[in-house]
């Protein structure tokens, strides 16, 4: 059965445990009341997917209730945020959003959702840097040398991404805009997948989050070209940077942060920030993400991040209109 806007407004006050009118005080003592389902829009065995089980992990331990990580891939995410978006509005489904989802829009028009008015932000989670990378037998070893040979065979060269519309095809378009070049577009559905042909050879190159990278370049079968960060990583300390390589235009991070339903009460959305940000604190935490290539923010506000959201849309959005990036099909 689906429900629409109201009827979801209308069950959540009359089934919710917790009043719209309790304090936050009331909301840490009644909620949560079950466990609690974090969605990723991406399959597992990406970089979305280490976060998603690291995060939930510690913050189901400050909640007292297990989290657990429900994987709703497709559309560079945007399955999972609408799926998000028409669940009861308790606090009990939440999403893990990422910058793809700020122009599902311009991309993916024929979702019947809107990521701004159909939820609501809880809090930054991570940044991370992208790395360009190559499969172990492409022959280059640096940024100038993947774009001599792009240059030498236009359309000869290939680049992976984890879908169309993710960051890792915004960035290969832009990369061959700013380089001049004409490089294929291979997409697939998660970043797992475009990694694991680049590494058999079907694929030259990828621009991939480094969470997700680092791992295959770690045993040796990925090469990194750049870190497309205006600062070097310590995770790859001797791979320069895009910057660095003559394109500070390109040194994009990305970044992933929780949402839930737009009519989450206030209290409930403060408890899950609250304890957010508790989890992020823990040196634990900190440390696991940091080997993973994730930089853990400082504490965060919903009005920040629903501040960032709004930026990174406006950005986005005119990037693609001026870039001429077409909605996928």
């Amino acid at each position: 059965m689906r429900f629409c806007k109201r009827e979801f407004v209308v069950l959540a006050l009359l089934s919710s445990f917790i009043p719209w009118s309790a304090t936050a005080a009331d909301a840490e003592r009644l909620y949560p009341q079950r466990p609690i389902t974090l969605v990723i829009g991406f399959p597992p065995g990406g970089g979305a997917d280490a976060l998603a089980r690291l995060v939930a992990k510690h913050m189901a331990e400050e909640l007292g209730q297990n989290m657990i990580v429900d994987y709703r891939p497709g559309a560079a995410g945007n399955i999972g945020a609408k799926a998000v978006a028409n669940t009861l509005p308790d606090g009990h489904t939440i999403y893990l959003s990422g910058r793809p989802n700020t122009i599902h829009k311009a991309m993916y028009p024929q979702l019947d959702y809107d990521f701004a008015r159909d939820l609501q932000p809880i809090g930054l989670v991570a940044t991370m840097p992208y790395v360009v990378a190559v499969g172990k037998d492409v022959p280059v070893a640096s940024v100038q040398d993947v774009i001599a040979l792009a240059r030498a065979y236009p359309g000869a060269s290939t680049c992976a991404s984890a879908g169309v519309g993710t960051s890792d095809h915004l960035l290969c378009v832009m990369f061959q805009q700013e380089t001049g070049t004409d490089i294929a577009h291979v997409p697939y559905r998660g970043s797992a997948h475009a990694l694991a042909d680049v590494i058999g050879g079907r694929v030259d190159m990828v621009f991939a989050p480094l969470p997700a990278a680092l791992p295959h370049i770690t045993a040796g079968n990925l090469r990194p070209i750049a870190v497309m960060s205006h600062l070097r990583t310590p995770n790859l300390p001797h791979t320069p940077t895009i910057a660095e390589a003559g394109f500070p235009s390109l040194a994009l991070d990305a970044w992933y942060g929780l949402m839930a339903p737009a009519a989450t009460p206030p209290e409930v959305v403060a408890r899950l920030n609250q304890s957010m940000n508790a989890a992020l604190a823990r040196q634990e935490l900190q440390e696991a993400l940091l080997q993973l290539a994730y930089v853990p923010p400082a504490p965060d506000t919903p009005a920040a991040f629903g501040a960032l959201i709004e930026k990174e849309t406006e950005r986005w959005t005119t990037i693609l209109q001026t870039r001429n990036v077409q909605p996928a099909s």
